[in-house]
C-alpha cells in the first residue's frame, strides 16, 4: 500500500545527493508527514524514528544497537 504523502525527495547528484523533506524544510517540521510510520518500518539502517518519539526511547535503541554490534564483533 502506498501512502502517497510524497514527504521525501532527493536533491543533488552523486556524492552531493541528499534526502530532503518538503522542499528542504527541517526534518521535524514536515507538513506533509502523516506519521504513518511506513518509512520507519522500511528504513534499512534503523536511522529513522516515529515522529514524537521521546529522546530516552531513542537512546534505548541506540544502546541496544551498540550492544548487538559489540556482540557481533566478539564472535
Amino acid at each position: 500500500e502506498i501512502e502517497g504523502a510524497h514527504t521525501w525527495d532527493v536533491m543533488g547528484r552523486g556524492v552531493e545527493c541528499q534526502v530532503i523533506t518538503d522542499l528542504n524544510e527541517p526534518w521535524g517540521e514536515s507538513d506533509s508527514c502523516t506519521s504513518c510510520g511506513k518509512c520507519v518500518q522500511v528504513c534499512p539502517t534503523g536511522a529513522l524514528v516515529k515522529k514524537g518519539t521521546a529522546m530516552g526511547e531513542m537512546e534505548k535503541h541506540d544502546s541496544f544497537l551498540a550492544y548487538l554490534t559489540e556482540m557481533r564483533r566478539n564472535r
